[in-house]
């Protein structure tokens, strides 16, 4: 692994498409690190390079906060940006999760732990767009700690070409991010609603199998009521819960330390039987391996959650959506999620869906194996539901566009990302991979 001689390498801590992390010891100032190290397929798009340090460093000023994780150092050797961290051995809210009974006073310290380190980031200008469990570490103190603050920005920027490791997983991603808008300080807060009701229901607000059919249910569903999951929750917290996950930004709490407490004042009376929910409970809460396809499903439909603004940090308000989108009731309906559109349902078989098939395509051409690929990705688009409502059908234009011009066929790749720059989604990016073809195509 490619780090200075001051860092010596003592174990991978994880990998992913996006960047592997290393356990080292810092032989400077005698203590352990971990380093995230960019992946090389990355390291070679110059844009991505200079952006991810950029952020990085933004992310390094939020540092002093107590829930926030230290960056202690920036930089590059051989070819590959590195960001080193002060490494956290106390694991993550999601390991916390599937361990077993977690406490109602865990849940509330938890989360309260995590509002305040993504206030403290709101209030300088920087969205995480990525909070999730996995995100959530813990200090040798036991407090929360968010990681990756400011550095998902980076990933957004060209997320089209990642697999995946820093882009919002589907099950807390926000209606307005899933729908292709800019993330604000709201959507932070969305995202910390959704763990705030895994950790009190042991489910997720909403199930799926494909990373479509779940943004569309944070697009247009109503979760089913904490209190009618756990029956010993006090239908005050159903309440809570109903503006943390409302569907219109401006209807959910004005700072996510809003939230945590509105939700603590409304566990106040409930019974000792709800102090904790069981393994049992836990049935749906997806295993790694699930979560995993999840993420590598957000990748390989290209970014439902990407951030194409070059702007500030916040980026622009989310445009108004439509009124099923924008509804925001202050309590959750106590009826079963609603089934998602038609246009997500398979026109293929099970196990060859158009969004199986496009994820399995999009993996392979992030592989380099274009030719591969192709043949996947004209399946995927022709099962697919035709139109701009289907996420899976624009996605798959997208990456047989940029498939066949990998493979050095851009002549081929102009008439499908014309089709995909006809869709009103993520026209920003779609634009520049046409740009790119049609320059390969003319000589």
């Amino acid at each position: 692994m490619p780090l200075p001689e001051r860092y010596r390498v003592l174990g991978r801590i994880a990998v992913g498409g996006m960047a592997s992390v290393w356990l080292a010891d810092d032989q400077s100032l005698g203590r352990q690190v971990a380093v995230k190290v960019l992946a090389e397929q990355l390291a070679s798009q110059l844009h991505f390079v200079i952006r991810f340090q950029r952020e990085a460093r933004t992310a390094a000023a939020l540092s002093a906060h107590p829930n926030v994780v230290t960056i202690y150092d920036v930089g590059e050797h051989e070819g590959r940006p590195f960001i080193v961290m002060a490494y956290l051995p106390g694991g993550t809210i999601r390991d916390r999760i599937e361990s077993g009974r977690v406490a109602r006073e865990d849940t509330v310290r938890w989360l309260r732990d995590a509002a305040s380190g993504l206030d403290f980031a709101h209030s300088r200008g920087i969205v995480h767009r990525d909070v999730k469990p996995q995100n959530l570490l813990f200090d040798d103190e036991g407090r929360a700690v968010v990681a990756d603050l400011g550095i998902a920005r980076a990933a957004y920027e060209d997320s089209l070409t990642a697999s995946g490791e820093l882009l919002g997983t589907a099950s807390y991603i926000a209606p307005e991010q899933a729908m292709g808008h800019a993330a604000t300080p709201a959507s932070d807060r969305y995202s910390l609603a959704v763990i705030a009701y895994q950790l009190l229901t042991g489910c997720l607000p909403f199930g799926g199998t494909s990373f479509a059919e779940q943004a569309l249910h944070h697009v247009e569903s109503e979760p089913m009521p904490p209190s009618s999951r756990v029956p010993e929750l006090p239908l005050a917290v159903d309440e809570v819960m109903g503006k943390g996950l409302a569907k219109d930004p401006a209807a959910r709490p004005g700072s996510a330390g809003d939230f945590v407490d509105a939700l603590d004042e409304a566990l106040e009376d409930a019974p000792e039987d709800a102090q904790s929910v069981p393994v049992a409970v836990r049935g749906s809460l997806p295993r790694p391996a699930a979560a995993m396809a999840a993420v590598v499903a957000a990748a390989a439909l290209l970014g439902a959650v990407v951030l194409l603004s070059d702007g500030g940090d916040t980026g622009p308000a989310p445009a108004k959506h439509g009124n099923r989108a924008a509804r925001s009731p202050a309590k959750l309906r106590p009826s079963a999620p609603a089934a998602p559109k038609q246009s997500v349902a398979p026109a293929v078989p099970p196990g060859t869906t158009p969004a199986s098939l496009n994820q399995e395509g999009f993996a392979l051409m992030n592989s380099g194996r274009y030719e591969q690929a192709i043949p996947l990705l004209r399946r995927a688009i022709a099962g697919a539901p035709k139109g701009s409502g289907d996420l899976t059908y624009a996605y798959a234009l997208y990456n047989l566009g940029r498939s066949l011009r990998l493979a050095g066929k851009p002549a081929e790749a102009i008439p499908y990302l014309q089709r995909r720059l006809g869709i009103d989604n993520q026209r920003e990016v779609v634009a520049h991979e046409l740009a790119a073809a049609r320059a390969a195509a003319a000589g």
